[in-house]
């Protein structure tokens, strides 16, 4: 499943998603598929269907991910997600609880992987059992204020002072050519 609003745009998201339906089945949502009016809100509704959820960004730029990745870790939510950003997320999340697109060479390639995983009943098992144990809990919620409150209280950091225009434009956080992985 793929929800989004926003098709072309500068990931070549639906391109790369067009190629892999020869593939395989993605159901897609929202402003480039099927609308999706339902109650509850549409991701939390549709994912009981599906095994993967796409979480691909609109842009691929450096430290952004998609908040759409982490509401898949609520604790009503079982699937599995893919992602494509520019994100080293092997980086700060755990293995086994996504499916980077980066890790293969082509649509093709990554098409066939789900396919092959999706039918495999006890691999594909392995990563929602990885991914219940980062689930958010109540507790957490609780806590995160409190948390990030006393980071910025105790921690000690140089102050720094970011242009974000240039961050953005000229400091090639976001690649503007897509390589092609079609």
């Amino acid at each position: 499943m793929w929800l989004c609003g926003h098709c072309l745009v500068e990931s070549k998201r639906y391109e790369y998603i067009k190629e892999m339906r020869k593939y395989i089945d993605v159901d897609v949502r929202g402003g480039c598929g099927k609308s999706c009016d339902e109650k509850p809100p549409c991701m939390e509704s549709l994912t009981p269907n599906y095994k993967f959820y796409l979480s691909f960004e609109n842009s691929l730029c450096q430290d952004y991910i998609t908040e759409k990745f982490f509401k898949l870790f609520n604790k009503d939510i079982h699937v599995v997600p893919v992602v494509r950003g520019k994100v080293d997320y092997e980086k700060y999340f755990p293995e086994n609880t996504f499916i980077n697109a980066a890790n293969f060479k082509t649509a093709k390639d990554l098409a066939l992987f789900l396919l092959n995983l999706g039918s495999d009943i006890e691999s594909y098992s392995k990563y929602l059992e990885h991914i219940d144990l980062y689930r958010e809990t109540d507790d957490y919620l609780k806590t995160a204020g409190c948390t990030l409150c006393k980071a910025l209280n105790t921690k000690k950091m140089e102050p720094k002072i970011y242009n974000i225009k240039e961050w953005f434009v000229n400091g090639s956080q976001c690649d503007q050519n897509v390589k092609d992985t079609l």
